[in-house]
This record gives structure tokens, sequence and C-alpha cells, in this order.
């Protein structure tokens, strides 16, 4: 796979989407590789962003039931039916830069105001709101409860999830300097809420209080650009994550003790941020995404298992796992579906414009990217 020649084929300039399948290797050509693996269902638009130079919408859907739920940048949030993409119900907000949560009857948006709404699932109606100081964006984690989430501010809050009356909150220090856009979430483990900083830092909090348990610096030897920026990811005794300037990193659960750390470097492009995307795993290897630099395929001992190019693909989102596939979103150039063993392209997706927000897949294969231009496709995944 060779994302840093794919970005050849994408028809930035298109009206219509397309997508390929097979790996573009040097020269352009594209070799079919086995059966098609998307075929589209239905689309909506969001809003129209046809006209605007450079849009992105950064928000993901989650399906629930026979229903997608979707924010976007123009302030209007869906609910949508998931079969056929008919309208349910619509509700003004502001801007929305995340992926909702449902749980049970209720429907949790965080809004690029920072605002955190509490919505009835079925009918949109407002049940309560919470005002922070940043914008939200990453969705927060229900636990018992509580309602917790992190903010573009540096701050963690917790809040009665039956209420929205505050609980607690957390600050950490903002660096002076210039930041990466983008917030690591909140990851819960038992009694401990583990989130990144822009300051370098990782921190394990208590979930009572919003207390420190321990904090563990992981921004190597940079006085700027080191934000930790990937929400962590748990498994076993191990905490997973990486900040832009020292790469993927395993600490201790319980102490923050550093296990081990990959970094982030390509001889040909010293000068790259490293701005990562998020990391997915399968519970055996992490993916993680990074701008300019590509993805990553890592094992859990630490071990590059295979790296695949994406020179001016753009901002990567979080990637995706789902059976045997990788799916890897760029603001630029747009949706590509890879062989998570080998990182080989399977299948390609342009809807113009590129994609920046992370793609849902359902267990079932129902898959749903929302393009820059404000429209979400629906798919069948095969």
């Amino acid at each position: 796979m060779k994302l840093v020649v794919l970005a050849m084929l994408v028809a930035t300039g298109c009206s219509h989407p397309t997508w390929k399948r097979g790996d573009a290797m040097l020269g352009g050509s594209v070799e079919p590789l086995g059966e098609d693996r998307l075929s589209l269902h239905w689309k909506f638009a969001t809003a129209d962003r046809l006209t605007e130079v450079a849009p992105q919408e950064f928000a993901s859907a989650v399906v629930s039931g026979d229903t997608v739920y979707l924010g976007s940048a123009s302030g209007w949030f869906f609910a949508l039916r998931a079969s056929n993409g008919a309208l349910r119900w619509r509700k003004k907000v502001t801007s929305v830069a995340t992926a909702p949560v449902v749980s049970g009857g209720m429907l949790l948006v965080g809004t690029s105001d920072g605002t955190l709404l509490a919505l009835d699932s079925q009918t949109g109606a407002e049940k309560w709101r919470y005002q922070s100081r940043g914008p939200i964006e990453q969705p927060p984690v229900v636990t018992g409860d509580l309602v917790v989430f992190s903010n573009e501010a540096d701050q963690v809050a917790a809040v009665d999830a039956i209420t929205g009356k505050f609980k607690w909150q957390y600050k950490s220090e903002t660096p002076e300097e210039y930041t990466l856009r983008g917030h690591a979430g909140v990851a819960v483990d038992n009694d401990l809420i583990y989130t990144g900083f822009s300051n370098g830092t990782l921190a394990a909090l208590r979930k009572d209080t919003g207390s420190i348990a321990w904090s563990t610096s992981l921004k190597g030897d940079a006085d700027r650009f080191m934000d930790v920026d990937a929400t962590p990811v748990i498994i076993g005794d191990r905490v997973y994550t990486s900040s832009s300037s020292g790469g993927v990193y395993a600490l201790d659960k319980a102490t923050g003790l550093v296990r081990w750390r990959v970094p982030f470097w390509d001889v040909a492009q010293p000068s790259a941020t490293g701005n990562v995307g998020g990391i997915a795993t399968d519970g055996k290897t992490l993916y993680v995404s990074v701008a300019d630099l590509g993805t990553y395929a890592i094992d859990l001992a630490g071990n590059i298992l295979w790296r695949v190019g994406a020179k001016d693909g753009g901002e990567p989102a979080a990637p995706v796992v789902w059976n045997e596939l990788l799916l890897i979103a760029l603001s630029h150039d747009g949706m590509f579906l890879a062989d998570r063993r080998t990182g080989e392209t399977l299948e390609y997706f342009s809807p113009g414009d590129g994609v920046s927000a992370a793609p849902t897949v359902t267990g079932d294969g129902r898959l749903f990217v929302m393009s820059n231009r404000g429209i979400l496709y629906a798919f069948d995944l095969d």
C-alpha cells in the first residue's frame, strides 16, 4: 500500500464521489483486488458546502437500532433512519465536531461552544445542558452516575448523568505557545480516568473526585507541538497513547511508568509534526494514524509491524478496525479500506474535499462516513 502515491488519484474538483479498488503502485495504475467492498446505499446532505474552499466536518455518526445520530459544522443535529436516510428529527444546536453518545433513552452531544447537551433520543427534546469553557471535540463517557468529558481548554469535567449538575473538574496547564488542533478524550477503567493534555502529559484521575492519581510527561525533548491528543487505549495492565513529539507510549496503568516508546520519524520528512488522529486496536495490535507520516501497526510489545506513508494526505482521523479491515480517513485524500494485517489498500473512496471525520461501522457491516462537504454516505460493507 502506498498512500503517498494514492494522492494522485484523488478527484478533488469532482462533484461526484469516486471509489477504486486495489493498490496504487508507482506509475499510478490501479489493480483490482477481489470483489468490491463498498456498496452505496444512500446519502444525506447536512449542509450545502459545495462552494466553500477547503470545508471540514469532524463529527462522526453513531448508530443505535435503526437510527443514525449525527451533528455537523452547520449547527444542525440530525436523527436519520439508518435503513434509508429518512429524517426522523433535527434540532438546531451549535457546531458539532465529535460523535454523540447514546445512553439508554438519552443522547449526549458535545458542541464547539463548550456545551454538553442531553437530549431525548426519540424526539430531540432537551433534558439538560452543561456549559464548559472550551470546545468539546471528543465523545463524553458515561460511567455509573457520571458523565465525564474533556475539552479543548485542557479541562476534564464530571457532571451528574441524570441532572447535568456539576460534580468536579480538573484543569491542566496549557502551554502559551501554539498547540495542535484536537484533544484527547477520556478512557475509564475501574476507578481511574485516563486522558492526555496539550502540555505533553498523560494523567490518571480518580473517578470520584477528579484528583490526580499520577501524571507522566510524554513530550520528550520538545518544547512545542508536544500534545497528547490521542484518546488512551487500555489493554490489560497497560495504557497506550501517543504524543505528537514523542510517538506511541505504553505505560503501566497503575503507576504511569513508561514501559516502551516508539518514536514517529521519517528521514524524508524531518519537519513533520506528528499530529496524531487517534489510536485503534483489535486487542493485539495498535493502529496509529499520523499526519504526513502515515499509519503504523504496532504490536503490544512495541514492535512496528508495518507502516504506510501518507505524504500530503492531510490530517488523519482516528483509524477504525472492523473484522480484517482497517479504515483510514484523511482530510485531503478521502477514505481508504486496508487489510489490517498488511496495510495493503483494498478500496478507496473520495467524496471530494476529503474526509476529516472517523468512519462509523456497525457490527453487521453498515458503514457511515461524513465528507468534508457535509454529506453523510451510507454503505453496505462486504
